[in-house]
Parts: C-alpha cells; sequence; structure tokens
C-alpha cells in the first residue's frame, strides 16, 4: 500500500481520530512530509480539535526520531486542546515517550483506541468538574 492518512471526525465525542497507512518516517524530509499532509488534514477542521492517534501504520526509524519529536510537538500545539494514543509498533511508542518528554509533548498512549477515548473523555470531565470551561472544537457547532 501507499503513504495515506486520514482524519475523522467522530460528532458522538467529538472528537477526530487519525489513522496511518505505510507513513514511515526514515529522514528529515519524512517527516516535513508528514507535517505537512498532516497540517493539511487538520486544516479540514476549523480550529482545534481533541484527538486520537492510531500508530498503527505510522513508524519512525531512529534517523527521523529526532526531528520528528519536534516537528510532532509543534503540530500538536497549533491544532489541539489534548491528544491520545493507541497502537504502534514499539520503536515508534519510544520515539512518541521520549519525544514527549524532551519537547513537553503528550505521551498518553492506550493500547486499544476504546481506552484512548475513555481517558480522553475522562480529562474532559476532570476539567469541567473543576470549573474550566471546555474545550470545545468548532466541530461541534457543525462546522467541518
Amino acid at each position: 500500500m501507499a503513504w495515506s492518512m486520514s482524519f475523522e471526525h467522530d460528532a458522538e465525542h467529538d472528537v477526530v481520530t487519525a489513522n496511518f497507512t505505510d507513513c514511515i518516517l526514515v529522514t528529515d524530509e519524512d517527516v516535513y512530509r508528514w507535517r505537512s499532509e498532516v497540517e493539511a488534514q487538520f486544516a479540514k477542521f476549523n480550529g482545534r480539535v481533541d484527538l486520537l492517534i492510531n500508530l498503527d501504520g505510522l513508524v519512525v526509524r531512529h534517523t527521523a526520531g529526532r526531528t520528528f519529536g519536534k516537528e510532532r510537538r509543534e503540530v500538536l500545539e497549533r491544532n489541539t486542546h489534548r491528544s491520545f494514543r493507541y497502537g504502534g509498533d514499539e520503536m515508534t511508542r519510544m520515539f512518541i515517550s521520549t519525544s514527549g518528554a524532551i519537547n513537553g509533548a503528550a505521551v498518553n498512549h492506550y493500547a486499544t483506541r476504546e481506552e484512548a477515548l475513555a481517558a480522553l473523555l475522562a480529562e474532559r470531565e476532570s476539567l469541567r468538574q473543576r470549573g474550566f470551561t471546555p474545550f470545545r472544537s468548532s466541530l461541534h457547532s457543525g462546522k467541518s
């Protein structure tokens, strides 16, 4: 299969799920391509979103790890309220965890989408109970 990605809105939970197919990041150029295409996916939504990331199909090799960590943090800061991950190979999960620690990006990782979604919804509820106005994506307003 060829490199591809899709970002789909789950209206019931007001969350976007990112899916990747054969997105193998070996070089800095691969990372910049990944960032460009991810930014194009986010452009479909009007504003920042809550994001679930299916790491299956996204492979980060050690040669691209440092650049990926920096680019990943910037993309998430600009386009998401919060993000939770699931799936993925061991090497990619390691780069996500390491780059999160180094670059200050979230490293929330779960075995399944259901677990990641439950954690995201629990975080929203916790913020609501503490009196924070929940961040609602522009997706909830019906715009897409």
